[in-house]
Order: structure tokens, then C-alpha cells, then sequence
């Protein structure tokens, strides 16, 4: 119970900072600048984080979008974020909770056993790994997913044209992993991306309802995140009816 409450009343306070940034920024309160990307995302198999789509081997095309958190001004720090939306199989879908699809939704953080739960600003993007903060339930217990970059030849540029223009020369390599809360990260798979189609302003990302084969999102998880991403939805005209 009392899980429950503090849980409702963090997703309550998360959801304030959105009914002000909807009103300048009506369809995306936040990641309004972004780049499409698009590749391929490859899972070796044999891990045991008791989450059928990271401990399968499978390789599956997959659409993603690299963005500012904020979009503060060009040349300032900022909260780099990657979503990543994979196939999810006809069997590995829960009913009534998957329209086919995983999205995975992930943030630059620090690289501490701790400080991977913090959210880090940059003006280029990091090393350092792009992590999911909240845990996935799996068959033995929470688990977190991150995205680590592999290194390049060229320093990757946040703004989003200069990016776009990277990764058409290069494309951007990530590994990725899993850990439990505290646990050393383990490698899973990679992912390599270029330039896609850009996310039109209606295409979200449902990281609640989208989840991969074998996760579950904690009844906690969801009450935090979930006001503040159906605020984000909401047309603007519907603000006040909220």
C-alpha cells in the first residue's frame, strides 16, 4: 500500500512539468527535436536476465529516433535520448497489451553502479550508455537495458542535422546490455543505425503498453510514468477537460 502511494503521487508530481510545456510545445512536451534512424538490431542468445527477448538469439529490423530531452539552445548540454522500436512475434505478444511492436525507450546516465539511475546532460553524444532507469520485470526479478556506443572515428554531434549527417557517413554502432539494479552490465546484442524516416508528430512511442517478449512493466513503474505519457498524447484542446 504504501508502494502504491508514493509511487501515485511521484507520477502525479512527474506529470506537472507537462501540462506547462504543452503549451508551447503541444505535440511532443519533450524530445521535440529528433532524428529518424533505422537499422538492424541483433541478439546473440544465451543470456539468462529471464527475458525471452534478450536470453533469444534473433535478428529483426528496427526504427529508432535520436533527440534532445529539453531542445535547449544549439551548444547546450542537454539530456540525450533513443528510443528503439523492434518486432515483437505474434507469440510473444500479451493480449491486449502489444500491437506488435517493443519500443525501448532509453537516456544518457552516469556510469556508476548508483549514478546509472541519474540522468546526464551533454553537448555531444556520450560513451557512456544511453539507460532505460526503470526496471523490466522478468521471470527472475527487475531488469535494466542499456545501449552503449561503440567508438568511431568522429565525435558524434548532438544537433540534429550535424547527427543525421554522422551516421550517413558512418553508421552509429551500439551495444547492447542488461543488469539488475546493481549488477555489472552483460552484453546481449548490437545495434547498428543510419539515417531512416523521420517519426511523424502522431507516431509515439508506448513504452507502457509496447514491451518486449517476456517483460512486464511493475504495477510502481507504471503508475509513475504512465500520467505523464498520456498528458503528452493528449491534444492541447483537451488540457483543461484533464
Amino acid at each position: 500500500m504504501m508502494t502504491a502511494t508514493i509511487s501515485t503521487l511521484l507520477g502525479s508530481a512527474a506529470r506537472a512539468p507537462f501540462v506547462l510545456l504543452k503549451q508551447f510545445r503541444p505535440q511532443r512536451p519533450i524530445h521535440s527535436e529528433g532524428v529518424g534512424l533505422e537499422g538492424v538490431l541483433t541478439r546473440t542468445g544465451g543470456s539468462t536476465s529471464g527475458i525471452h527477448w534478450i536470453d533469444d538469439a534473433g535478428e529483426d529490423p528496427v526504427r529508432a529516433r535520436f533527440s534532445r530531452s529539453f531542445g535547449l539552445p544549439q551548444g547546450w548540454p542537454d539530456i540525450l535520448g533513443l528510443a528503439l522500436r523492434a518486432p515483437v512475434p505474434p507469440s510473444g505478444q500479451m493480449e491486449g497489451r502489444s500491437d506488435g511492436r517493443a519500443d525501448i525507450l532509453l537516456a544518457t546516465a552516469g556510469g556508476g553502479r548508483f549514478s546509472r539511475f541519474v540522468p546526464t546532460f551533454h553537448r555531444h553524444v556520450p560513451d557512456s550508455a544511453f539507460a532505460s532507469f526503470m526496471p523490466y520485470r522478468g521471470l527472475g526479478g527487475p531488469v535494466l537495458v542499456a545501449a552503449h556506443p561503440e567508438p568511431r572515428t568522429e565525435r558524434l554531434l548532438a544537433r540534429p542535422d550535424l547527427f543525421r549527417a554522422s551516421v550517413a557517413a558512418e553508421p552509429w554502432v551500439l551495444g547492447l546490455h542488461w543488469a539488475t539494479p546493481l549488477g555489472p552490465w552483460q552484453r546481449f546484442g548490437t545495434v547498428e543505425l543510419g539515417p531512416g524516416a523521420p517519426f511523424g508528430d502522431e507516431e509515439r512511442f508506448d513504452p507502457l503498453l509496447n514491451v518486449p517478449t517476456g517483460a512486464e512493466n511493475y504495477d510502481w513503474t507504471y503508475r509513475i510514468r504512465e500520467p505523464s505519457y498520456t498528458l503528452a498524447r493528449r491534444p492541447r484542446g483537451q488540457l483543461r477537460r484533464a
